[in-house]
């Protein structure tokens, strides 16, 4: 894999040899919502500089703090598209039963199929078989 952008917020890798962009956000919280929006417009612009279409999507959250106040939430459902749309495949890793109650609750709200997970091996398999 070799690394393709990193910023406060989000390392993207990429592994041409198995098709697959791996996003991994750190442990830095937003300090504001248009920090947020700023980072993940810079994340949008690069995912979408690889060509999303040909990879699957590994995003890996387990570091990510926990917030849910609605005006983080109102913004997180905006840019979230940036990030998950349009890939072959998309997986998340999560740490606890609690973040993966979250992300299932997105991806409700998204309408976007996700593998859900704590389990890299298992997502790992599922993002990298055939379609």
């Amino acid at each position: 894999m070799k690394q393709v952008s990193r910023n406060d917020h989000f390392t993207i890798l990429l592994d041409e040899r198995r098709g697959l962009i791996h996003t991994i956000r750190s442990d830095k919280p937003f300090s504001s919502l248009e920090e947020l929006e700023v980072a993940f417009g810079e994340l949008g612009a690069t995912l979408d500089g690889l060509g999303r279409a040909r990879y699957a999507l590994l995003c890996d959250i387990r570091a990510a703090p926990g917030r849910n106040d609605p005006q983080f939430e109102a913004a997180l459902q905006r840019v979230r598209p940036r990030w998950i749309s349009g890939f072959r495949r998309v997986g998340v890793l999560v740490k606890s039963v609690v973040g993966q109650l979250q992300i299932q609750r997105y991806a409700r709200q998204d309408g976007i199929k996700r593998l859900i997970t704590n389990d890299e091996d298992e997502l790992l398999k599922y993002l990298t078989q055939e379609d």
